[in-house]
C-alpha cells in the first residue's frame, strides 16, 4: 500500500491536487475534512475526545486500508509542533507495520496566492476555512510552513503550477503506477 500524504496551509490546494492524483492513479482520496467533519459532528472542535477520537478514526481507516493494499492520498495541515510530529510519527509507524509506504508531498504558495484561494466559495462544501482574516490569525499562531522531518519527501510550489501537472509531478517523483 503506497500512502501520499499531501500536506499545506488551508487553501493551498490539496484537495484539488488529490482529486487528480486519485483520477490520474485510482488511488483513494481520504480528504481531511471527511474525517474532520465526521468528528466535529459530535465533539466540540480542539477538545481532547475530539483530538483523540480524530486520530482514532484515521489510523482505523490508514491501517485497514495498509493490511488490504488499499492506496490513499490524504490531505493534511501541518504545524510542526513537537506534538504533531509524535502524532504522525505513530500513525507512520503503524501504516508502516501494517505494509504501508507513507510517501510525503509538502505543497506551498506564494502568500497572497495563498490567501486569494482559502476564500474560494468552492472550499464552503466542505465547511472548510474560508476567511482571509481566520488564515491570518491561524499563521499568527502556528507556522504552516513547517516540512516534516522525515521520510521521503516532495515539495512543490504550487502557485503558478496547476493541479493536473502537480499531480503528475507527484506520479513521477515517486513512481506511482497510473491508472
Amino acid at each position: 500500500m503506497k500512502w501520499v500524504i499531501l500536506y499545506g496551509p488551508p487553501g493551498v490546494g490539496k484537495l484539488t491536487v488529490g482529486t487528480e492524483l486519485a483520477r490520474l492513479t485510482g488511488f483513494k482520496l481520504l480528504h481531511n475534512h471527511l474525517s474532520v467533519n465526521m468528528v466535529t459532528a459530535v465533539f466540540e472542535r480542539g477538545s481532547e475526545p475530539w483530538g483523540r477520537v480524530l486520530q482514532g478514526v484515521r489510523r482505523v481507516v490508514l491501517v485497514e486500508a495498509a493490511k488490504q493494499g488499499v492506496d490513499v492520498i490524504t490531505t493534511n495541515v501541518f504545524n510542526g509542533e513537537p506534538e504533531t510530529v509524535g502524532i504522525w510519527r505513530e500513525t507512520f509507524g503503524m501504516v508502516e507495520a501494517a505494509g504501508g509506504e507513507p510517501l510525503l508531498v509538502r505543497l506551498y504558495c506564494e502568500r497572497e496566492e495563498l490567501f486569494r484561494r482559502v476564500a474560494r466559495e468552492s472550499r464552503v462544501a466542505h465547511q472548510k476555512l474560508t476567511s482571509v482574516a481566520g488564515l491570518e490569525a491561524l499563521m499568527a499562531r502556528q507556522d504552516l510552513t513547517k516540512t516534516f522531518p522525515a521520510g521521503p519527501h516532495l515539495e512543490i510550489d504550487v502557485t503558478e503550477l496547476p493541479p493536473e501537472a502537480t499531480a503528475m509531478r507527484i506520479v513521477g517523483y515517486y513512481k506511482l503506477a497510473r491508472a
